[in-house]
């Protein structure tokens, strides 16, 4: 008996450390990280301290932001946020949040 109920915390704590797809939540992370108007060169200090891998070689004005989430059951899923810039490039002009894509193996 005592096992059992010693297994369930296990696996209570286990999930609890699982990434979950939430875009509503993703999107209001993004939104607190990243804002138009703030220098490009921020921006992508901030994504990159977040996690994110920011390709720069994208077609202009925009970099591709993307980041892994590994899942419990095989698989994993990709955030990925775009960065438009402004007039000269130096300030960030907007922010396209894609939609969370997951693959399952």
């Amino acid at each position: 008996m005592r096992a059992t109920g010693m297994l369930a915390v296990v696996v209570a704590m286990a999930l609890t450390g699982c990434y979950t797809v939430d875009q509503n939540r993703f999107s209001t992370f993004v939104a607190g990280t990243v804002t138009p108007g703030m220098p490009m060169e921020q921006a992508l200090v901030r994504m990159t301290a977040e996690g994110f891998y920011c390709d720069g070689k994208a077609a202009p004005p925009a970099i591709v932001c993307t980041r892994s989430q590994q899942r419990i059951f095989p698989g994993s899923c990709i955030e990925q946020v775009n960065l438009s810039r402004a007039g000269s490039g130096k300030t960030l002009g907007a922010v396209d949040i894609a939609p969370i894509k997951c693959v399952h193996w």
